[in-house]
């Protein structure tokens, strides 16, 4: 059952992760208590609900930031994020490089990668 919630959160909030996410509103459609998600998705996956939507929202400005260059301001309130210095500060963090950093298409798969298989491991 703890697996099925926290799997239901995931599907919902990648179809959502660009809109302002209520926690309420991912655990209903988890079919859970806003509490037991919130225990429930940390310890299957290492992150809290926010930490997971953030995590959600970097990678895909990676795919955004190789498609076109310019304006990250736009980019950052396009994605979900309150402002451009808490996109670059989130960017920053998971990916050691400021969003502005990123080169090429060969660098963007690099961190995407790396970015996949944190997402992906079991937390330790």
């Amino acid at each position: 059952a703890h697996a099925e919630a926290a799997d239901a959160a995931k599907a919902y909030l990648a179809t959502r992760f660009r809109e302002r996410i209520a926690l309420d509103d991912v655990a209903r459609a988890a079919h859970v208590s806003t509490y037991h998600l919130c225990r429930v998705f940390r310890a299957r996956t290492g992150l809290t609900v926010h930490g997971y939507v953030e995590q959600l929202r970097v990678r895909a400005a990676l795919e955004d930031l190789v498609a076109r260059r310019g304006d990250l301001a736009a980019l950052a309130f396009e994605l979900g994020f309150s402002s451009h210095a808490h996109f670059t500060g989130a960017f920053t963090k998971v990916f050691g490089v400021p969003p502005s950093a990123v080169g090429g298409r060969g660098e963007a798969r690099r961190l995407a990668r790396e970015m996949s298989k944190r997402m992906e491991a079991p937390p330790g």
